[in-house]
């Protein structure tokens, strides 16, 4: 999992995990759903893992693991305590946060990403079709992290931290 621990560095706040985005509460949409999804980073060299995501009431629990089978991290998120249970020999807390950040900027609706955006920020969404869109992180104009979205995968590119990841769905 040292995939994702090569980009930048993040505030240690539970709830501010960049100087972009503090995180949201879960969106009542996305409650007790369930998502075992592949997911590849890529910087400097390129990681793929097995991640699940499983959401309830207030909380967001989050599992990696290699496609061999070893368990990477484990981690829980509740809305109003922030990060409340948290285990894994490769990530430390500021890079959960972070991981839990762009499932929040890639999963949540525009308006709960919205609130969650800093001054100066703003979050747009052009549907290209009905399979197909884009979101993008403005600053003034200059785009900071681009998410496409297609019927096969989402990807996010993170321009300001450099890289790349995308998610391909195992099942919902």
């Amino acid at each position: 999992m040292s995939l994702l621990i090569s980009a930048c560095s993040l505030i240690k706040n539970d709830q501010a995990v960049t100087d972009f985005y503090q995180l949201q509460p879960l969106p009542y949409a996305l409650k007790n759903k369930t998502y075992l999804e592949s997911l590849t980073f890529e910087q400097k060299d390129k990681r793929t893992l097995l991640t699940q995501i499983e959401t309830q009431e207030h909380t967001l629990s989050l599992g990696a693991m290699t496609y061999s089978g070893l368990p990477i991290m484990q981690a829980k998120w509740e809305s109003n305590k922030g990060l409340i249970g948290f285990s894994s020999a490769v990530f430390d807390e500021s890079m959960v946060l972070r991981i839990i950040r762009d499932i929040q900027l890639i999963k949540w609706p525009d308006s709960d990403v919205s609130n969650g955006l800093l001054a100066g920020y703003q979050v747009t969404t052009t549907q290209k079709n009905s399979v197909e869109g884009v979101r993008e992180i403005t600053q003034l104009g200059e785009t900071v992290i681009s998410i496409t979205y297609t019927k096969q995968k989402i990807v996010l590119s993170n321009i300001t931290e450099q890289y790349q990841l995308t998610i391909e769905q195992v099942n919902e």
